[in-house]
């Protein structure tokens, strides 16, 4: 399929957090839209951490843009200089949990929002985790750390209990790759 062509581009909001810039874009179809928007924020790593005896290590937590506690894979941000992925995902699953591993597998990258969000989300399998250390929880981050087995974290995915997409993803790949 033949892509956009972007006739100009305006920058809006450039922070730390993230940047939002509008386009004026034609279509191949020759549609032209003269406010289209981009929403850009950092990639970020997400890790399904599964123990020895096949538990996964999830994380409840309040998030305040859909003002509501979701239940999440750990995961987080890249920081603006930072290009390794995995080892995103070991600092964030210590940070998060107090969980490492030495069992890592790469299912590669999701898109968050088709539509306007550019970064990408790189999902992590992590094996035979175990716990080291207590959260060392940044300034806002307040979570509780649930360990459910493997099929419970299936169900609760096919029930909307887990209903972040790249949470539900890994979660589903996992459970595919380990034979669940």
């Amino acid at each position: 399929m033949a892509k956009w062509k972007v006739k100009g581009s305006e920058k809006l909001i450039d922070s730390r957090w993230l940047s939002v810039r509008r386009d004026a874009v034609d279509l191949p179809n020759g549609t032209s839209i003269d406010d289209f928007y981009a929403v850009t924020i950092s990639d970020a790593a997400a890790i399904v951490a599964v123990t020895p005896d096949r538990k996964v290590v999830l994380k409840k937590e309040y998030k305040y843009a859909p003002d509501e506690e979701l239940i999440e894979i750990p995961a987080g941000m890249f920081e603006p200089d930072e290009t390794d992925g995995l080892k995103v995902a070991k600092r964030e699953l210590l940070e998060e949990t107090g969980y490492v591993s030495d069992e890592w597998t790469y299912f590669g990258d999701t898109v968050e929002s088709s539509s306007k969000l550019t970064n990408r989300m790189h999902i992590y399998l992590a094996q035979n985790c175990r716990k080291v250390a207590e959260q060392k929880l940044d300034a806002t981050e307040e979570l509780e750390v649930l360990v459910v087995s493997l099929q419970e974290a299936v169900r609760m995915v096919m029930t909307n209990e887990i209903k972040c997409n790249s949470s539900a993803h890994g979660i589903l790949r996992a459970a595919r790759q380990l034979g669940i």
